[in-house]
């Protein structure tokens, strides 16, 4: 069980400069002794720190760390990596130390559940992912979400995401997974900012939330509210980022990048209103064939994809971007090395229970109230990702 926030609470703030290269220092001679602990040899130890870096550079795009987002005392430079220093990166670490030493290990090590604790949503977004799996009606019940977090948790998880559907519509279940999650792992929650009041920013806080990934489609509140079909959706939102704030919850604003806002105007305007709103990451989602947009034209062009990497390449590396949030870009990794789900270092399970890829690569393997874990990951990595090739890497 978490430890309990008592409070008083720490609004989230970024590092840069000075600081941030001392923190980067300390992050690698943390690394290093990891490493040295591990290989008994610090030629070695080095040797691997070295590679490691390289590998980052590769997957990130960039060779050094220039910001951080500061929370409860830890650092953050990606949103689904754990704040150093704390028991989660360590493992972390040490399973991506694990990593590069036995290349050929199929020992089954996740790093990230992203776990749909609910079919239900108030919402009918255009592009929901989950849409043929909403209902009025829950599939799991409290005891199983437990059933399966418990199953699941013993593969090496430093960070879980719990979405839905709308996961604030299931309150008291989602703050007792939080609370259940030990103290070496991060959790973060999907959400519209639906119900978020500060009222139950302050009890997730309670329970060891880490952080919030609020979807936000569009800088303009009436494009916004078409888009998730919900004349308050860009109000909850934006009362959700302050009430996180609040309460010392990280925020990472998530776009879903289409077709139609995927512009040089769009995404500045975007990144301006995250930085005036203060968060901590914004995450950049490519439009994806699945769910409601199944069978639909929305796949960026080559174009804009290549805007999309120049961009998150640009706002890490510039210097005038030092005060701005940190910019995800999960699509410049994959292209990079591959996908990192399929059971690599992440997996998707549903609100029935059922195990996929990722949510944006969905094709289920099986159940996970009737299979094992352990089978589950082999077929994932067995079939690999629809979208990229899977990389072993």
């Amino acid at each position: 069980m978490r430890s309990v926030h008592s409070g008083p609470y720490s609004p989230p703030f970024i590092v840069n400069g000075i600081h941030a290269g001392i923190v980067t220092l300390r992050l690698f001679l943390h690394i290093f002794k990891l490493a040295v602990t591990k290989l008994k040899n610090p030629v070695k130890a080095f040797k691997y720190l070295l590679l490691f870096k390289k590998k980052r550079k590769t997957i990130q795009g960039y060779s050094k760390i220039q910001r951080y987002i500061k929370s409860d005392g830890k650092y953050y430079f990606a949103d689904q990596i754990p704040g150093f220093p704390s028991k989660a990166f360590k493992r972390f670490m040490g399973y991506e130390l694990e990593r590069l030493v036995n290349t050929q290990s199929l020992k089954p090590m996740l790093n990230t559940l992203i776990f749909s604790i609910t079919g239900r949503c108030p919402l009918q977004c255009e592009h929901c992912f989950e849409w043929d799996n909403l209902q009025n009606r829950e599939h799991l019940s409290a005891e199983e979400l437990v059933m399966i977090y418990e199953k699941v948790k013993p593969l090496g998880l430093t960070h879980i995401q719990f979405g839905g559907g709308e996961p604030m519509v299931r309150f008291n279940d989602l703050i007792s997974l939080i609370d259940k999650a030990s103290d070496d792992m991060d959790c973060w929650i999907l959400t519209s900012g639906f119900g978020l009041t500060p009222e139950k920013a302050f009890e997730l806080k309670r329970a060891g939330l880490t952080g919030a990934s609020i979807s936000l489609d569009h800088w303009n509140e009436q494009e916004h509210n078409r888009f998730r079909n919900h004349e308050k959706s860009f109000y909850w939102v934006h009362e959700a980022v302050k009430n996180c704030h609040n309460a010392g919850i990280m925020v990472n604003l998530a776009l879903c990048a289409t077709k139609q806002f995927t512009n040089s105007e769009n995404i500045r305007k975007y990144f301006e209103l995250a930085h005036e709103w203060g968060v901590g990451f914004i995450k950049i989602l490519e439009a994806r064939k699945t769910g409601r947009f199944r069978n639909k034209d929305v796949m960026l062009t080559k174009s804009q994809t290549d805007f999309l990497m120049d961009f998150y390449l640009k706002t890490y590396k510039g210097a005038a971007f030092s005060n701005y949030p940190i910019v995800m870009f999960p699509g410049f990794d994959q292209r990079q090395v591959g996908c990192l789900g399929a059971g690599n270092r992440y997996l998707y399970i549903d609100s029935k229970g059922d195990v996929h890829p990722c949510p944006f690569c969905q094709g289920s393997v099986g159940n996970i109230l009737h299979q094992t874990a352990h089978e589950l990951i082999g077929k994932l990595r067995n079939i690999g990702c629809h979208l990229f090739d899977l990389s072993s890497s």
